[in-house]
């Protein structure tokens, strides 16, 4: 038993050592992204319908770090701001798909054939899916509507200045965008090492052998999962260790990201179901035709050595030194989120209203329902508890605003219940 043990631990540190120096850099640059380019900034740029807003929604996309879920409340804002439904679209398909943090993380890992070949589908599906959306997915009344909507006016340049941009920074990348995924990225971590301990070495070549088999597998195991574009990688890895093939491991790499039960559904509420169905159609096709495409090419993955070795690869020492921050990094956000959770070092003022906010997973999602309550007039301040769902709201008249502060939460994207009314 201790060699399993001992076997489990080794592959889970040499795999994120592997990773680290690469992800902390992605981090960073994606806390860079993140002060220069906010989602309001991006909303003001794709109000009109047609190509040039479908592409600059998947020029967008591509780079920023959001998650499935995460990607939810901004695509909801797109809409509420003007944005068309095939800009909207192609958002929400290339989106989730990958980011910085996860570029480097795939390079780390697979090199760079897989690294450049998930930002180019990403981008391709968010402009082939915006494309169909807004022709095939909407009524003409819906079109209408959308072609007429207003479009927000362009603000001065959104780049903020001063010191407050370092704090921004390292804040997004390692504060707030870490803490939204390190449950899954240690997830992905474990999976990876209880993959590479459990699972035959020839599982794929005996059961996966086909990729007409392979293919459909990851499909049904990427589609429903929740599972960010960062956390994925590993578990393809160790997949592709276990004999799938490259390709194959892509449609994981798309399908997993990009689509899970959650945003399936809220997203028929925003965008009808039509276009969720040109969505879906759009993700599965994209993400089988390009791992077939990828088996063609061939690949050269720099990771399957090192895992056969048991993970007993010689790692340098920056590799050490950031494997042990990025496990401190993911330990004091875990640590964060349980102290939240059990109510320590927070305050139990008596709000005037207090709603339970169903649905959200991320910094993102709490920063949306914040817009939309903040958003109803008569509404003071309010408190929200990403962990508990707990929002309690100082209104003049909170009981006859609660209505109104329920439907701007659904139109948000998200559902909320009175917990203790005043």
């Amino acid at each position: 038993m201790l060699v399993y043990f001992e076997k489990f631990f080794s592959s889970f540190w040499t795999v994120t050592c592997l990773m680290a120096p690469w992800l902390l850099f992605g981090f960073f640059a994606a806390g860079v992204l993140s002060v220069f380019f906010s989602p309001a900034y991006i909303c003001r740029h794709l109000g009109k319908p047609g190509f040039k807003s479908i592409f600059k929604a998947a020029l967008f996309g591509v780079p920023l770090p959001l998650c499935s879920c995460g990607v939810i409340p901004v695509t909801v804002s797109l809409k509420k701001q003007g944005a068309g439904r095939g800009a909207a679209g192609s958002f929400l398909i290339s989106t989730p798909q990958t980011g910085l943090d996860s570029f480097f993380a795939t390079y780390s890992m697979l090199g760079w054939t897989f690294a450049v070949f998930r930002p180019a589908i990403a981008f391709i599906t968010g402009i082939i899916g915006g494309l169909l959306m807004e022709k095939f997915g909407a009524s003409r009344e819906e079109k209408d509507a959308e072609t007429a909507a207003p479009v927000p006016e362009t603000q001065a340049s959104p780049f903020p200045r001063g010191l407050k941009i370092i704090a921004g920074i390292f804040h997004y990348g390692f504060i707030r965008l870490l803490g939204n995924i390190a449950a899954a990225l240690l997830t992905g971590l474990a999976l990876a090492a209880f993959i590479d301990l459990l699972v035959p070495p020839d599982f794929g070549a005996a059961y996966l052998k086909s990729d007409w088999l392979a293919m459909p597998a990851m499909l049904l195991f990427g589609i429903p999962l929740y599972v960010c574009s960062t956390a994925s990688v590993p578990i393809a890895a160790a997949l592709i260790v276990k004999g799938i093939s490259p390709g194959a491991a892509l449609v994981f790499l798309i399908t997993g990201p990009a689509t899970n039960i959650t945003a399936i559904t809220i997203m028929t509420q925003v965008l009808g179901r039509k276009a969720v169905i040109i969505y879906l159609f759009t993700v599965v096709t994209a993400a089988v035709g390009a791992g077939v495409l990828l088996n063609w090419f061939g690949v050269s993955l720099p990771i399957l050595e090192v895992i056969r070795t048991g993970g007993k690869a010689e790692l340098s020492l920056i590799h050490r030194f950031s494997g042990a921050v990025m496990l401190a990094l993911i330990a004091f956000a875990l640590a964060k989120h349980y102290a939240r959770r059990r109510g320590i070092g927070t305050a139990t003022r008596p709000g005037d209203l207090e709603i339970k906010v169903s649905g959200m997973t991320c910094s993102h999602c709490a920063a949306a329902v914040t817009r939309a309550v903040k958003s109803v007039d008569g509404v003071l301040n309010l408190d929200l508890d990403l962990d508990s769902g707990r929002l309690k709201i100082w209104a003049e008249t909170p009981d006859l605003l609660y209505p109104v502060i329920e439907q701007a939460v659904i139109e948000a994207g998200f559902s909320c219940a009175l917990v203790r009314p005043r």
